[in-house]
């Protein structure tokens, strides 16, 4: 029987996800290029615009509100677009499982 995603949960991880990869430039500019590619121009800037904002801010809550900025932008594009749901969750399993300790 084949599982649905759960589009909240799946919106809070791709969140956290990118906000995790603004610190690492390459990172941010892999996810920026999906998000091009997939849902369309404004997204990729906005991985970068986050990206900058966080590399000029400190803390916990910076982390936080760009988290929960994305949560809710992505939440919404995939509310519009469905078909951007299971390529996002397979990108979001593939950089947890490069990400995780002890990953090859």
């Amino acid at each position: 029987m084949p599982t649905k995603t759960h589009i909240p949960r799946l919106a809070w991880d791709a969140a956290r996800a990118i906000v995790d990869a603004s610190a690492d430039p390459a990172r941010a500019v892999s996810f920026a290029d999906w998000l091009d590619t997939h849902a369309g121009r404004p997204y990729g800037q906005l991985v970068i615009e986050c990206r900058d904002r966080l590399a000029a801010a400190y803390g916990f809550e910076s982390t936080a509100v760009e988290a929960g900025i994305w949560r809710v932008r992505l939440d919404d594009l995939l509310h519009d677009r469905p078909d951007l749901v299971e390529p996002l969750a397979e990108l979001i399993r593939a950089t947890a499982d490069t990400t995780r300790p002890g990953a090859a």
